[in-house]
């Protein structure tokens, strides 16, 4: 599975995420003017000084071991699954924001294997990104506060 259709599964999966009310709303086109609308696993949320600040929102996978009923990523559902690896997050957060489609990222993620798994998986893109990458603008998918 190449890296864009792995995008778009799981920027998909993650408009299911209670946050960023901007992300997976559909969007009229723009006919006669410029600009894309319509970028998948963009979201937009708000600083503490009002400014609108846009996201990279994406899960790591949506290959969940548990089959929570409420969840749309339960292991029960049928549904195109994906899973990025750290580095490819790392990798298509640093492009978003060099293409300044972005200023941060929104990471969440469906449980791999176990809990701890995935969180380890977690803390290595941000790893590679704040300490190969020196990329600052990292939101936290759980807390909402800045990493």
């Amino acid at each position: 599975m190449d890296i864009e259709e792995k995008l778009q599964i799981l920027a998909d999966s993650a408009k299911y995420d209670a946050s960023c009310s901007s992300s997976g709303g559909k969007h009229r086109k723009n006919t006669g003017g410029i600009g894309s609308i319509d970028i998948s696993g963009i979201c937009h949320s708000w600083g503490a000084d009002g400014r609108c600040i846009s996201l990279l929102k994406i899960l790591m996978t949506n290959s969940c071991i548990y089959d929570c009923k409420y969840c749309i990523n339960r292991c029960s559902n049928s549904r195109k699954r994906a899973t990025f690896t750290p580095k490819e997050i790392a990798d298509l957060t640093i492009g978003f924001y060099k293409r300044n489609y972005i200023e941060g990222l929104f990471l969440s993620s469906a449980v791999i294997k176990s809990p701890n798994y995935t969180m380890e998986q977690m803390i290595q893109a941000i790893s590679i990104l704040r300490n190969e990458y020196h990329f600052g603008r990292i939101y936290s998918c759980k807390n909402y506060s800045r990493l």
